[in-house]
């Protein structure tokens, strides 16, 4: 069967025999390498000698023999060991023949990793990272130039090609056209869920590149539609900012802030295949409590949530609480209570020792509030601290010399000026008595001036301030008079039901990491310099620019999809005020064609997000097509039909070789509905909970809200005992759950309207 497929790619392809060649030299030129780095010098003799073996079946043997030389010379670190591993069985995906302007042409192979002979300078694999890739991903055969720090390099392409390997075998090859181009994307979005992530780099689109390559000094925004390759492109930016970066960041310089737990555990594979391994990987609630330092106890976001998506009398207020504490204007409001916690510590009594004025209190607030006004509030006063320490040391000495002298002047006096020898006597002993208590009792005061000048300056917890502010109404108004009374209380009210159970919410998390921060500044464990935010729609305002401010950097990628804002009620829903006042020097770039889903599930998709009160552009789908959405409508005295009817479409879904398949439910108790419809099926079923992992050959049963970011081969969405509405929450999370899917899409619930499909043309859909 191999020799089959052999002689028929031979037939198909020219070159293949020469490719093949290629191939086997490569990955023994990894073997050597990864032997030397780990071998004595006998056995390394003792592997090329067996490489050489291997090789003289080859038609081009001696050059390659030559080269493989020189893998027994290259010494690497354990980290670049360890890469080259990964990419042993696939080292690389793509070629170009390119020729810089009067220079000999040179074929290049482009893979995951770089690697090169240290004696000839001939590039084996040339990292996707580099340069010279870029002609790849962006050149068209013909004339082609790209930049090198800033300089335009020019030269001619004449050759693009893609290899197809599996497990070191040469499957395909590919020359490059725009026809071409366009099969090999196809090809790529028909896979399979489970290793697309993994696979995307050989099929970068161009839109996608440019974002990736966008110079990195400086903070960028993308708005993408689903399935345009966000986490694609936020992950490949972080392997390509490393690589430029790799002098002077580390990769624990970076942090991906992730939505949930299960997009960190759905990203984990990738992220060695990219070799940024170690890397910061968390969640902001995970992120901003390490760094406040303090166990706060959070109430779940989600029934806040759940409570927004139920028509309930409490829900504008809800609302506007959110939106106002994720809000600029209540970061205003909590820089002027910083300000006022400042005036209130700024030190402005005199430092004396004794009767001595050591410093003026006026001279130690200008230092706190204007000179040192570049630092943490209780960090100026370590400095302050440190001032007067400095002048006790240096006036101490004065002093000391100055209440010598006066009481050597008086024992002079004394001595020739008193004649009575019994009262000279006494006032001379009283002096030199008076004398050595005062000097005694400065040097004493002396060493306890700093500690009691200090210790009037008390520091508090930065949740306790924070509960101060919000506990008192009066406190507040002064604060921020611009606030009505009435929002105020309403504040008020609200912040101490939440305190009496001692705990606070999600929208308090900020404003507490900024208070931190602006107080004491960050641990060394909890600095980076550069953040990665993915699914952005879901961040305040206020939390973009706690983390900017107090991690003092404004190194963010920032990528998101506000038709995806099912947290929209926190205040984001315009990405100019993040470009025009949060990150006003960003690049911003919009994504619109989806890269995931077929044309069939987004046409669905896009009738449901017409509903929208806001004017989103819809999604524009690459044109793949696939099976129609089905739609199955159950009958409400029999559940068990439900479960029968979905088990059979999961059977038939696995027929067709797809391996990952998700039941997304509206909430939480809505899967648990949902699970107990699958019990006792003939398919494993997980309940996913965010702080899970995905359990291998397991149907996932999980919420819409947990499940942004994630793609799956194929998706369920039962409308069970939780109807999907027209508000705007609950037309976000119905569009999240149904582009979800890849490939194929099924749809069950006792009415169309449940589902929102009275809005979808019967010929999109069709019937189980």
């Amino acid at each position: 069967m191999k020799k089959d497929h052999e002689k028929s790619l031979l037939d198909s392809h020219p070159d293949y025999k020469k490719e093949n060649d290629r191939l086997t030299f490569t990955r023994l030129y990894i073997d050597q390498v990864v032997t030397t780095s780990k071998m004595s010098e006998g056995q390394v003799r003792e592997s090329l000698k067996q490489a050489y073996e291997t090789l003289d079946s080859l038609d081009s043997s001696m050059g390659y023999m030559n080269l493989l030389t020189g893998a027994s010379l290259l010494k690497m670190t354990s980290d670049q060991t360890k890469r080259l591993e990964l990419v042993y069985d696939k080292p690389y995906f793509a070629r170009i023949d390119y020729q810089k302007t009067n220079e000999e042409k040179e074929s290049l192979y482009i893979g995951k990793a770089s690697l090169h002979d240290p004696e000839s300078q001939a590039q084996i694999i040339v990292d996707w990272r580099s340069p010279v890739a870029n002609v790849y991903y962006d050149g068209r055969l013909g004339e082609v130039e790209y930049e090198v720090n800033g300089d335009s390099t020019e030269g001619y392409l004449s050759l693009k090609r893609q290899y197809q390997i599996e497990e070191g075998k040469l499957l395909d090859i590919r020359d490059i056209d725009l026809t071409t181009t366009d099969e090999l994307l196809q090809e790529s979005l028909a896979g399979k869920a489970d290793n697309r992530l993994t696979e995307i780099v050989s099929t970068i689109q161009k839109e996608q590149n440019d974002i990736i390559r966008a110079p990195l000094n400086r903070p960028i925004i993308v708005q993408g539609a689903a399935g345009s390759g966000k986490t694609t492109i936020a992950l490949h930016r972080i392997s390509y900012f490393l690589y430029v970066n790799s002098e002077t960041f580390h990769p624990s310089d970076l942090m991906i802030l992730a939505p949930n737990h299960l997009f960190i555990e759905y990203i984990s594979n990738v992220l060695p295949e990219l070799g940024v391994e170690k890397i910061q990987q968390t969640t902001l609630i995970d992120y901003m409590k390490r760094a406040i330092g303090q166990k706060i106890r959070l109430a779940d976001p989600t029934q806040k949530l759940l409570l927004l998506v139920e028509t309930v009398d409490e829900q504008a207020s809800l609302k506007w609480l959110s939106t106002f504490k994720g809000s600029l204007e209540f970061m205003s409001i909590m820089d002027r209570y910083i300000q006022y916690i400042e005036e209130s510590m700024a030190p402005n009594e005199d430092v004396m020792l004794e009767k001595f004025r050591i410093l003026r209190g006026k001279r130690l607030q200008i230092l706190f509030l204007e000179d040192y006004s570049y630092l943490p509030v209780y960090r100026r006063l370590e400095k302050i601290k440190g001032v007067i320490q400095s002048h006790i040391r240096t006036k101490k000495k004065h002093i000391l010399k100055k209440i010598e002298d006066v009481y050597e002047n008086a024992l002079e006096k004394a001595l020739y000026g008193i004649r009575n020898d019994q009262k000279r006597r006494k006032k001379v002993t009283f002096i030199m008595d008076t004398k050595a208590e005062r000097l005694a009792s400065i040097q004493k005061e002396a060493r306890s001036t700093v500690r009691n000048y200090m210790k009037t300056f008390k520091k508090e917890k930065a949740t306790d301030l924070y509960k101060e502010l919000l506990s008192s109404a009066e406190l507040f108004q002064e604060i921020a008079p611009e606030l009505s009374m009435d929002k105020i209380r309403l504040l008020i009210q609200h912040s101490q039901q939440l305190f009496a159970k001692r705990s606070y919410e999600f929208e308090d998390l900020a404003p507490i990491y900024y208070l931190h921060g602006r107080l004491y500044g960050l641990e060394d464990q909890d600095k980076v310099r550069s953040v990665f935010i993915d699914e952005a729609q879901d961040y305040s305002y206020f939390q973009l620019v706690a983390l900017r401010k107090i991690l003092e950097t404004s190194l963010f990628t920032i990528v998101g999809d506000l038709a995806q804002g099912i947290h929209s009620y926190r205040g984001m829903r315009d990405w100019n005020v993040v470009k025009n006042e949060i990150f006003e020097d960003a690049h911003y770039f919009t994504l619109q064609k989806s890269y995931r889903t077929t044309i069939d599930i987004m046409n669905v998709a896009n009738d449901v997000l017409g509903l929208m009160n806001e004017k989103l552009p819809l999604v524009e789908p690459v044109v793949r097509r696939g099976e129609l959405p089905s739609y199955y409508q159950y009958d409400p005295a029999s559940k068990n039909d439900l479960g029968k009817q979905m088990e059979q479409d999961i059977q038939t879904i696995q027929k067709r070789g797809f391996n990952t398949i998700a039941i997304i439910g509206r909430t939480q108790q809505e899967c648990d509905a949902i699970n107990k419809v699958m019990k006792n099926r003939d398919v494993r079923v997980q309940l996913v909970k965010e702080q899970e992992d995905f359990q291998k050959d397991h149907v996932t049963i999980l919420p819409s809200y947990l499940a942004k970011g994630l793609e799956f081969d194929a998706v369920l969405i039962p409308a069970i005992h939780e109807p999907y509405t027209e508000k705007e929450l609950d037309v976000k999370l119905l569009y999240v759950a149904m582009t979800r899917a890849m490939h194929e899409l099924y749809l069950y619930s006792e009415r169309p309207e449940d589902l929102l499909l009275q809005h979808v043309p019967a010929e999109k859909l069709q019937s189980s």
